[in-house]
Parts: structure tokens; C-alpha cells; sequence
């Protein structure tokens, strides 16, 4: 059987998927327009390991699990909602703030303590959502009896992408031109970026919510 046109699906798809502005996307860019390229990049590898322990456990079945254990399923998206809430609330608070710093870079919040790496990690752990994704597009990609080789080119094919499409959003955020328009926007660009994580958070908690309401209404 030939595989590789089911790779080039998933390829596709998780390149589309990243693309897509979501938290990932907000964490690198806010990190590399607020601390420097450096941190963008760390923080690049914090979302890069991310990716890779979801899409390592779906490959031995974890996604399948946790729609099975629908009580694990729905816990470790409200513990992501309350990380994602706690970010952007912080991102929110800058921005209430943003508008008496003399420095907007120097009062902005440091998202995982002082480390990129651990929030880029975090927000992608966020997400338990992707174990279930990748469980069902690993049912296109990778049938049943497999060769080896198909999993490690699906590992292979979402680090580089996932690698190669988040160091360009941080090299372009971490340079100067951008940086100074950070500085003149600091305060609606916090805001927008904690709406947008806050949001998220409130959204993963609404469905958990409405999931729990029809349960006990059956």
C-alpha cells in the first residue's frame, strides 16, 4: 500500500491547523515581540515537545482512551481551560496597566515564571483535544498494521513543520519593525491577546459544562 499520499493528507492538515491563530500561535508571537527572539524560539520548542508527547501518545491509543474515560477527558480540559484562563487574565491585567508603563516591554507579564520553553509547552499540553484529533487522523494515515516507517515519518513530518511554521512567526515578531509597533500598541495588543486566551479557556469550559448538563439530563 502506498502511504504516501495519506502523509501528505496529514501533512497538509496539521500545516492548516497551524496556521490557524490559536494559542500556540499567540504564546510564540506575544513572547517574541515582548521578550526577544530567543525566548520566541524557546518557546517554539516548548510547543514543538507539546505536539510531539500528543501525538505520540495518540499513536499508542491514548486519544482513544480518553474518549473512552470521558471523566479523564473532560478533567484535563478544564485543567487546560484554567491554564488558558490564567494567561489571559495576566495578558489582560498588562493591558488594563499598559497605558501608565514607561516601558511596556519591561511591565509585561512573564508567562510560565521566567522560562518560554514551559509556556510553550503548557499551552500546547492545554489541549487534550489534539490527542483526540490526531487519534482520527492517524486512522487515515496510518491503517492498521502499518510499517514502522509510517510512524516515524508522521513524528518526523508534525516536529519539522511545527518547528519550521512557529520559528517564523517568532523571527518575524522578534524583529525590530515589529517590536517598535509592539511598543506604540503594547496595551490593545495585550488586551487582544489575553481576549483571545480567555476566550479559549471560557469555551473549553462551556462545552465540558454542557457536556456535564446532558449527562445528568440522560
Amino acid at each position: 500500500m502506498d502511504y504516501l499520499p495519506a502523509l501528505a493528507t496529514l501533512a497538509a492538515m496539521h500545516l492548516l491547523m497551524a496556521m490557524l491563530p490559536g494559542p500556540n500561535t499567540v504564546v510564540v508571537s506575544w513572547l517574541s515581540a515582548t521578550g526577544s527572539r530567543a525566548a520566541g524560539l524557546q518557546a517554539t520548542a516548548g510547543v514543538v515537545a507539546g505536539s510531539l508527547v500528543w501525538v505520540v501518545l495518540s499513536l499508542f491509543g491514548v486519544g482513544a482512551l480518553l474518549l473512552e474515560t470521558g471523566w479523564l477527558y473532560r478533567l484535563l480540559r478544564l485543567l487546560g481551560a484554567a491554564y488558558l484562563l490564567w494567561i489571559g487574565v495576566r495578558l489582560l491585567r498588562s493591558g488594563w496597566r499598559g497605558g501608565a508603563a514607561v516601558d511596556p516591554l519591561a511591565a509585561a507579564p512573564k508567562l510560565g515564571g521566567q522560562k518560554p520553553f514551559a509556556a510553550g509547552l503548557l499551552t500546547t499540553l492545554s489541549n487534550p483535544k489534539s490527542a483526540v484529533f490526531w487519534t482520527s487522523a492517524f486512522l487515515v494515515a496510518a491503517p492498521a498494521h502499518a510499517p514502522g516507517w509510517v510512524y516515524a515519518a508522521i513524528v518526523a513530518i508534525i516536529a519539522a513543520q511545527s518547528a519550521l511554521w512557529y520559528a517564523a512567526v517568532a523571527l518575524l515578531f522578534s524583529t525590530g519593525a515589529v517590536r517598535r509597533r509592539y511598543l506604540r500598541l503594547s496595551r490593545w495588543l495585550d488586551l487582544v491577546a489575553g481576549g483571545v486566551m480567555t476566550a479559549l479557556g471560557l469555551k473549553i469550559a462551556d462545552e465540558v459544562r454542557r457536556e456535564f448538563a446532558v449527562r445528568a439530563a440522560g
